[in-house]
């Protein structure tokens, strides 16, 4: 498939809705579409995944075989939206997105850990900043993409069905975008309905409820007393709204209950808003299978006192579109049921609204998925070219077959000789590993043993060494027990002179009695001196280090030569 191709698969409640669309440039022109209906159900019953993943591979085998880049709606019931305002001027992309996660915690009605969420429609003024956050239980979206994964299909991005809408339609609506009276578009469904204002080609409200085509043939079915199939049939020969039948057919029921709905949801936008206006619509357009019912469009435009019209998605796809590569007769007979996936395969092309519900772990492995796939198709080519020389090759004469065979030796010969250089380099490595210098705790003890090879006034009671293995951070610390503290001072000096440790000092000393006689007591820290390495390497391997002799053992050594000279 070209990289400017791209699958859009809408997931309705009776059906499932795909189109193929490809950026070209002349437009953008309409490969292939379909639509595949599930078995006929009450509108009571939930379609089962089965139903669903069954229904999809129909139609992905009839339609979509071509196509390998994938975008998803997910339906406007299944999300919530929220107008994060009053947020700092000044945030920069980054910033915004932490305050936007930040805000999510407080606003949705769900915990922010089990749901996904983007935010798109900024608004920036010289105050302050406004976004609209966008969010859907991580479940719900979980369940829309593994309806892909028995076809082996993995989408690119997922967004929300009246998202969708509102692209296409945006195209061909042309108001302005401030302007108060705004276009109501209004997508029903076998099951739901999902309506989106729009001001010019901005978003500005949406809503979803659950009222749909399926339910005007419930309540044929009650009316008759027929099973659903039946009924469906029986709605699609006589529903209509006209002033020839009597209100008491179940059309009248049916669409005074949906027209309660489109009044509430003007009562909710304009509290959602802060619209004071009385009349907020400027016109409505129906699109979606239910729309086709006879009149809808008069009896709600006499209800409401606002004018309505069928509209036809196409209608919108063909300004944008490639005239001359559009397969466009291609969805006559339902090309007013493809709202959601013209205006998701649109935005996939264009990016209109960058807005995606796609988890990050999906994302990840689709990332996964695109290299692996560059790295088959790069070993095809490979493989081709290497069984395109290898053809060629039976062309040659002798003479090239030798000078083959012979490189085929030479390669091996190389192989060889390299396989034994790692050997001998991994056995270097080790010996040089070996040879390395480090540091040991009987480094340590030897050098405090040379240090203080005179023990009869300065004894150690403990020694304790850390993190050896790191010599810039390893520590020494012991304690001793010395006859005066003039011992201490002189056994701090002492380690100073070997050059092995550095910040060598020294805790408070303490006095206890042993035997009658005073004992002092001292705790010593030090670390090793940035040459502690090197300095026990030569006295292990060198010569060592000879003990230096303490001035009290010099004045004890020329006591007796002083006292022969003072007789």
């Amino acid at each position: 498939m070209a990289k400017n191709q791209i699958a859009a698969i809408d997931i309705g409640t009776s059906a499932v809705k795909l189109v193929q669309l490809e950026q070209t440039a002349s437009g953008i022109c309409l490969v292939n579409a379909g639509i595949e209906t599930y078995p006929y159900t009450n509108p009571t019953t939930e379609i089962s995944t089965e139903v669903i993943t069954e229904t999809l591979q129909r139609l992905w085998g009839r339609v979509g075989a071509r196509s390998s880049s994938v975008v998803l709606s997910i339906p406007r019931l299944s999300v919530t939206s929220r107008r994060l305002t009053n947020l700092p001027a000044a945030a920069t992309g980054d910033q915004l997105t932490n305050l936007v996660a930040m805000q999510a915690e407080t606003e949705l009605p769900f915990r922010v850990e089990d749901a996904i969420y983007d935010y798109h429609d900024v608004h920036r003024s010289e105050d302050s900043i406004s976004v609209e956050l966008i969010a859907a239980k991580r479940e719900t979206v979980q369940q829309q993409i593994d309806f892909l994964k028995p076809i082996g299909l993995a989408p690119k991005g997922v967004m929300p069905s009246t998202l969708a809408t509102s692209v296409l339609a945006g195209i061909v609506n042309h108001e302005d975008n401030s302007s108060t009276e705004m276009t109501m578009v209004v997508d029903i469904g076998a099951g739901r309905t999902d309506l989106c204002l729009l001001a010019g080609n901005a978003l500005r409200f949406s809503r979803s409820f659950p009222i749909g085509g399926n339910h005007l043939t419930d309540l044929y079915q009650q009316d008759i007393g027929s099973d659903f199939e039946v009924a469906e049939r029986l709605k699609m020969i006589e529903a209509a709204l006209n002033r020839d039948l009597q209100a008491a057919n179940p059309s009248y029921e049916w669409a005074d209950g949906f027209v309660a709905e489109l009044q509430r949801s003007i009562s909710g936008a304009k509290r959602e808003l802060n619209l004071t206006e009385d009349r907020i619509v400027r016109e409505i357009w129906l699109c979606g299978g239910g729309s086709r019912i006879s009149g809808l469009t008069d009896y709600i435009a006499n209800q409401l006192e606002v004018p309505a019209r069928h509209w036809n998605p196409s209608d919108a796809f063909k300004e944008i579109w490639d005239e001359q590569r559009s397969n466009i007769q291609s969805v006559d007979g339902f090309s007013d049921t493809l709202a959601v996936a013209l205006g998701l395969g649109v935005n996939a092309l264009t990016t209109r609204i960058s807005l995606d519900l796609l988890p990050a772990e999906e994302k990840v492995k689709l990332t996964q998925g695109q290299q692996r796939k560059r790295t088959f198709m790069a070993v095809a080519a490979g493989s081709a070219l290497l069984i395109g020389l290898g053809l060629g090759g039976l062309t040659w004469s002798r003479i090239h077959q030798a000078k083959i065979v012979a490189l085929e030796g030479a390669i091996r010969n190389i192989r060889q000789a390299e396989s034994k250089a790692k050997e001998i380099l991994v056995k270097d490595l080790a010996m040089v590993n070996l040879l390395t210098a480090r540091a040991s705790p009987l480094d340590i003890v030897r050098e405090l043993s040379v240090r203080f090879a005179d023990r009869t006034k300065i004894a150690w009671t403990t020694l304790n060494i850390t993190r050896l293995d790191d010599p810039e951070r390893a520590k020494i610390t012991f304690n001793i027990e010395a006859q005066s503290h003039q011992d201490v001072s002189q056994a701090i000096s002492i380690m100073a002179q070997s050059g092995a440790f550095t910040h060598i000092k020294s805790g408070q000393v303490t006095s206890i009695e042993r035997d009658k006689k005073p004992i002092f007591q001292a705790q010593i820290t030090c670390n090793l001196a940035k040459d502690a390495i090197q300095t026990f390497a030569q006295a292990r391997h060198l010569n060592p280090i000879r003990p230096l002799k303490s001035e009290s053992s010099e004045q004890e050594r020329d006591a007796p030569e002083r006292k022969k000279t003072d007789k």
